[in-house]
């Protein structure tokens, strides 16, 4: 037979001939190939993934992990003297600061992680504080590190024990963490008088009465409150000194 003869004999019989199995390329024994219609819509898409920072390759090249995007962050933000929940499908936060009973513009201010206060996403934390149930007139502020109910009062020019009045919600007023929701009261400002921190069932009719000064002088000089009848525990109201006789 000629050198390079690919042929051998066929064991049916003399002269016949069939390809060598070990003369196939390597690819047709491995992969058998599949007829696919010139049309066939490609693979779908994986999913959209977003990279984010990790760690670095054994040369030193930066490597990134991928997360699905769209997920949720993980992991609680930190919450100091409230709580933590999960976002449910449907939320937003408007309606857990009325599930817990807290003003919104407390949690807005405790969660400045959120991007979009109006876009929550199912799944991810937010942190409802331990803030007052409310703070009528007054203004909420967020503790800052270093800060004291004192250093707080002071910067608002009210009194102490005003601030403390209108916290109910502080276990300790001595002890504040940065983060927390505390309420500085309305106060009247310059007070030709005597400066009193509203207790609770207090009036203003009821003060005028204890200090024996005329209800339409008490109004008068506390021009911050915007309606006599309905004044608040912390709220720092002006007495004026009683006309003499």
């Amino acid at each position: 037979m000629p050198e390079g003869d690919a042929t051998r004999p066929h064991p049916d019989g003399p002269g016949a001939a069939a390809p060598a199995e070990d003369d196939k390329p390597r690819e047709a024994q491995d992969h058998p190939a599949v007829d696919a219609p010139a049309d066939a819509d490609p693979p779908p898409p994986a999913a959209a993934e977003a990279s984010v920072p990790g760690g670095t390759s054994p040369q030193g090249v930066p490597e990134t992990a991928t997360v699905p995007a769209g997920a949720a962050p993980e992991g609680p933000p930190p919450c100091p003297g409230g709580q933590t929940v999960r976002v449910q499908p449907g939320d937003t936060l408007f309606l857990l600061a009325q599930r817990y009973g807290v003003p919104l513009a407390a949690v807005i201010l405790a969660n400045p992680q959120l991007g979009d206060p109006d876009r929550l996403v199912p799944g991810q934390w937010i942190c409802i504080p331990s803030a007052p149930p409310g703070c009528p007139g007054g203004h909420l502020v967020v503790v800052r590190p270093g800060d004291t109910l004192f250093a707080i009062a002071q910067r608002f020019r009210v009194p102490l024990e005003a601030v403390i009045a209108a916290n109910p919600q502080l276990a300790d007023p001595d002890r504040i963490e940065p983060g927390q929701i505390v309420c500085v009261p309305r106060s009247p400002g310059r007070c030709e008088g005597v400066p009193y921190v509203v207790q609770p069932g207090d009036t203003l009719f009821a003060i005028a009465q204890r200090f024996g000064v005329d209800l339409e002088a008490l109004t008068a000089a506390n021009p911050q409150i915007t309606n006599p009848d309905r004044i608040w525990p912390g709220e720092v109201v002006c007495v004026p000194t009683a006309r003499e006789a």
